[in-house]
C-alpha cells in the first residue's frame, strides 16, 4: 500500500495549479485525476470515451468543489494517432492559457499482449499508444512552454537490468519478422525506451524547471488485463477479477491508494530531493545504468521518436 505518499500528501494544497491526466477515464488515471481535484487543482481529463469522461468530471466536481476559477474538463482524444496527440496538445495549450499545465500524468495504454498489428499510420499498435504517445504529448507540451513542472509516466521502468533498445527497431518490426515478438520482448522495449525518454527529457528541460518521472505501478486492481485482450481469454480475466481485490488489500494497491504516488512525485515539494525520477510503487529508486553510461544511444532513441512525430 502507498502509505508514505498518502501521509506526505495530507494537507497538500494545489489551489491555482492545473493537472492533465492522459488515460484519465478509468483505473489509475481516474483515481489520480480525483486526487488532484481533492488537493485543489484544476484537472483536464484526456480519453476516448465521452460517457466515461462525463462521469469522471462529475466525480471531480464532487471531490474538488466548484470554487470560482477552477476547471474540470474532459478532452476527447485518440492518442494512438500522432495527429490526435498533436490536436490534444494544441487544445491543452489554448485552454490552459498563460498559466499552462503544471502536471501531466500519463496512464494511457495497456500491458502488452504479444499480438502484432500495424495501425493506419504504419506504427505497431501497442507501441503507438504505450510509448510514442507518451513521448509526443510530453515533448509537445514542454517545447511549447505549456508544461510547467512535471510529467509522470506510469509504466514499468526497466531498472538496473535495462539495456539500450535498438534505435533502428523501436517498434520491434524486425523482431517480429524474426519470430521474436512477444509479451516479454514488448515489455522490455517499453521500459527501455521510456527510460531513455525520461532521462533525455530531464537533460533537455531541467533548466526550465520541468522534471520527468518514470514510475512502476506494481500490482493495482484495475481492468488492465481484460482491456489488453491477454492470452488466456475469459478464464484469465475471471481469475484476475477474483485475485486483484485481494492483492490490492495486501501487497498491491487499489487505484485510489496508488493515486497518491503520481501526485506526490509531481506536486509535493517533499519528494523533490529524493531523486525518484525512476521509481517503483514503494518509492524505491529503479535507476537504469545504461541511460547514463550510453548517452549517445539515449539521444538517438529520442531523435528516432521525434522523427516519427515530425513526419506526421
Amino acid at each position: 500500500m502507498s502509505t508514505l505518499a498518502a501521509k506526505e500528501n495530507a494537507g497538500l494544497d494545489l489551489t491555482g495549479k492545473t493537472a492533465a491526466i492522459a488515460g484519465g477515464t478509468q483505473g489509475i488515471g481516474e483515481a489520480t485525476a480525483i486526487r488532484f481535484a481533492e488537493a485543489g487543482a484544476s484537472v483536464f481529463v484526456i480519453g476516448r470515451d465521452e460517457a466515461r469522461g462525463a462521469s469522471v468530471i462529475e466525480e471531480l466536481r464532487k471531490a474538488g468543489g466548484m470554487a470560482e476559477g477552477k476547471t474540470f474538463e474532459f478532452i476527447k482524444a485518440d492518442l494512438s494517432r500522432v495527429s490526435g496527440i498533436k490536436e490534444v496538445a494544441e487544445k491543452l495549450k489554448a485552454k490552459s492559457g498563460s498559466e499552462g499545465i503544471h502536471y501531466l500524468v500519463q496512464t494511457q495504454g495497456k500491458p502488452p499482449n504479444g499480438k502484432f498489428a500495424l495501425d493506419s499510420d504504419g506504427h505497431e499498435k501497442h507501441f503507438a499508444i504505450q510509448v510514442l504517445s507518451r513521448f509526443a504529448l510530453a515533448e509537445l507540451l514542454a517545447k511549447s512552454g505549456t508544461l510547467k513542472e512535471a510529467v509522470i509516466h506510469v509504466c514499468a521502468p526497466s531498472g538496473s537490468g535495462g539495456k539500450a533498445p535498438d534505435p533502428d527497431d523501436l517498434e520491434l518490426i524486425h523482431a517480429h519478422d524474426e519470430g521474436k515478438f512477444g509479451i516479454l520482448k514488448c515489455g522490455e522495449r517499453d521500459g527501455d525506451v521510456m527510460d531513455a525518454v525520461t532521462a533525455e527529457f530531464n537533460d533537455l528541460y531541467a533548466s526550465k524547471g520541468i522534471t520527468a518521472y518514470h514510475v512502476f505501478p506494481g500490482l493495482v486492481a484495475t481492468n488492465a488485463i481484460s482491456n489488453a485482450d491477454m492470452p488466456g481469454g475469459k478464464p484469465l480475466i475471471f481469475l484476475a477479477k477474483l485475485a486483484m481485490p485481494i492483492i490490492a488489500r495486501t501487497i498491491g494497491n487499489s487505484p485510489k491508494s496508488y493515486a497518491d504516488i503520481p501526485v506526490y512525485l509531481a506536486a509535493n515539494p517533499k519528494s523533490k530531493p529524493l531523486g525518484l525520477q525512476f521509481a517503483n510503487e514503494r518509492l524505491k529508486p529503479l535507476t537504469p545504468k545504461w541511460v547514463s553510461e550510453e548517452p549517445a544511444k539515449r539521444k538517438l532513441v529520442w531523435q528516432k521518436l521525434a522523427d516519427m512525430v515530425d513526419k506526421k
